[in-house]
């Protein structure tokens, strides 16, 4: 054996500052969780039909890439921040925003380094060749169940947006149309299936994100106009003395709770609210090979930019929607942003058009957020069937998956939305699977520094009393409102 070969075997797989900022991707290969293989022998070990190199550039650029994470992370959450905020008070809230948006930055630089380090193309790959088959399958089952929970949760959002409810139907159509009566036409079922054929369809024939990326980019906007729409309000409020009286800055015992463990869990149940609202690391690595520049200098600069883009979106939605509406802020700020309210503050002309535009632009959001689901729950689906990338899939079964994932998810939300609760708890205890508990595994798997197993253990204690935490606050029949 070389000295050459002899010092690679004893390098320790550890990321490194210095090493985080390398964008080459011609570095030298780390050595293999096996002593005996290098990084290509092991994976081809492990996964005989990934032998694949990584994918070449893309055509996203920088800031597509930063639009299409930024969509994949902003869904349905971002609405119950000001909930959580409501429950902890601004200056602890935007402390524990802040901590989960450093634990999300961790956990994603995990996924981005280790598998430029290890030459794979994708979190799949990663976590088989530490883990084996029996860990990729795993990993693959938590993207599936969170991600097509949250698809079916989109669809039922949208409808109740639009729609609206029995008996009333007061959504955005039948109020805009006067048509309460629920028509066929106009009910959930018919309203969802134009959306799914005229915008969902079309939108995923591109084999490739760069397409993607100007919907995402149109997501993006309309995300402003919703915060920005929710901080005008607030500012109005203020400027009228009319902020609602109950905000507090600190925590109070009368929101935390009576109890040291009632404490506990809402901070908790806020800290997991938070890192829903930040989840994207199920698409980190087919944002990063859709770019132009998709080094790993590339993808990080995305990830800064999209990560710090959300927490100040985040910021600017969880305390507007706090200070318009106090201790009584639904854990759906959208349902307490009725016209009757906007019309104290705007005018009755003005309030319709600002709740209907608000409700749109939301609409809009959720559709470009279900797109980017797709990709993910496709490729999940895929690597863990048949072991390689949907992108290698012929056109027909490429279409048929893709296609069939959609209709699913649409049949589900309309046949049975009630289990939408039950898929709401699988899903959130499954990210902290692929958010927290993988990305330190493979840490700890890498004869990482004292520091790094301190951090790594503590995304594995965290995830784990967040999934504690959910799981018994849906049996309690507790929840964050």
């Amino acid at each position: 054996m070389s000295p050459q070969a002899h010092s690679d075997l004893e390098t320790p797989l550890v990321i490194h500052s210095r090493e985080l900022e390398d964008t080459s991707d011609e570095a030298a290969a780390p050595p293999s969780p096996q002593a005996s293989e290098g990084p290509a022998q092991h994976r081809a070990a492990v996964f005989p039909e990934l032998t694949r190199a990584p994918s070449a550039p893309g055509e996203c650029s920088t800031s597509a890439g930063v639009a299409n994470l930024i969509t994949t992370a902003v869904g349905a959450g971002m609405l119950a921040l000001p909930c959580a905020v409501a429950k902890t008070g601004i200056l602890l809230g935007g402390a524990l925003f802040l901590l989960v948006a450093a634990l999300t930055f961790a956990s994603c630089t995990i996924i981005v380094g280790y598998a430029h380090r290890w030459r794979v193309g994708s979190y799949g790959d990663l976590v088989g060749l530490h883990f084996g088959r029996l860990g990729s399958s795993i990993l693959q089952g938590a993207i599936v169940a969170h991600v097509f929970g949250v698809m079916i949760g989109y669809n039922v959002i949208i409808a109740d947006v639009l729609v609206g409810s029995a008996p009333c139907h007061c959504g955005v159509l039948p109020t805009v149309l006067g048509r309460h009566d629920d028509p066929w036409w106009l009910s959930r079922p018919a309203v969802l299936a134009v959306l799914m054929l005229t915008v969902i369809v079309p939108t995923l024939l591109p084999r490739s994100l760069h397409a993607v990326a100007k919907f995402s980019s149109l997501s993006v906007c309309m995300l402003l106009v919703l915060a920005s729409s929710i901080a005008g309000l607030a500012l109005v409020s203020l400027a009228r003395g009319q902020i609602a009286p109950d905000v507090h800055v600190l925590p109070t015992g009368k929101h935390l709770g009576k109890t040291p463990f009632e404490a506990a869990n809402t901070l908790l149940s806020v800290v997991a609210v938070a890192a829903l609202a930040f989840t994207c690391q199920f698409n980190l690595l087919p944002i990063k090979h859709s770019l132009k520049d998709s080094c790993q200098g590339g993808m990080m600069r995305v990830l800064a930019f999209g990560l710090a883009s959300c927490a100040v979106l985040y910021a600017t939605v969880a305390v507007s929607g706090y200070a318009l509406f106090g201790s009584a802020v639904d854990g759906d700020v959208l349902k307490n942003l009725t016209s009757k309210f906007v019309a104290r503050l705007l005018g009755h002309s003005l309030a319709h058009t600002l709740v209907y535009g608000v409700a749109l632009s939301y609409t809009l959001c959720l559709l470009a957020n279900f797109v980017l689901k797709v990709w993910a729950v496709r490729e999940a689906v895929v690597e863990g069937a048949l072991g390689r990338p949907s992108s290698d899939l012929p056109p027909l079964p490429f279409y048929t998956v893709t296609y069939a994932l959609v209709a699913l998810a649409y049949l589900i939300s309309v046949l049975v939305p009630s289990i939408y609760g039950l898929l709401a708890l699988v899903g959130s205890t499954a990210t902290v699977v692929f958010s927290y508990l993988f990305p330190a595994l493979v840490v700890l798997k890498s004869a990482p520094t004292l520091a790094q197993r301190g951090g790594a253990g503590a995304l594995i204690g965290l995830g784990g009393l967040m999934a504690a935490t959910a799981i018994y606050n849906h049996l309690a029949g507790h929840s964050l409102e």
